[in-house]
């Protein structure tokens, strides 16, 4: 049986319509906070937008987890399939060396 594990700050959000109700106010921290460290991750992997990748990832996995809760089914996999596509194009690669001793000249001077 797939996992249905929906998040439980998205459930607390959907059941309390209050947007100032205080459990939804620590969703929404909770939410940006997740949000925050994929960025941080983002930035220190040299992605070229970190913001842009980090919301991008926390979109995806609330996604996932609200598509696997109402399909039943386990979409997680599809996610990460996607994640390595958004993280592929997000963080750039160095560009292959054809020589040997300028990859090493290279390398030194930084």
């Amino acid at each position: 049986m797939p996992a249905t594990g929906l998040c439980p700050f998205i459930a607390a959000a959907v059941e309390i319509h209050d947007p100032q109700h205080p459990a939804r106010q620590h969703a929404r921290d909770y939410k940006k906070a997740f949000a925050a460290r994929f960025a941080e991750t983002a930035r220190e992997a040299g992605a070229a937008h970190p913001e842009q990748l980090g919301e991008q990832l926390a979109l995806l996995l609330d996604g996932a987890s609200a598509r696997t809760r109402v399909l039943n089914t386990d979409t997680f996999p599809t996610a990460a399939a996607i994640a390595t596509v958004l993280i592929d194009n997000a963080i750039p690669t160095a560009a292959p060396c054809t020589a040997v001793d300028r990859c090493v000249a290279v390398s030194t001077d930084i």
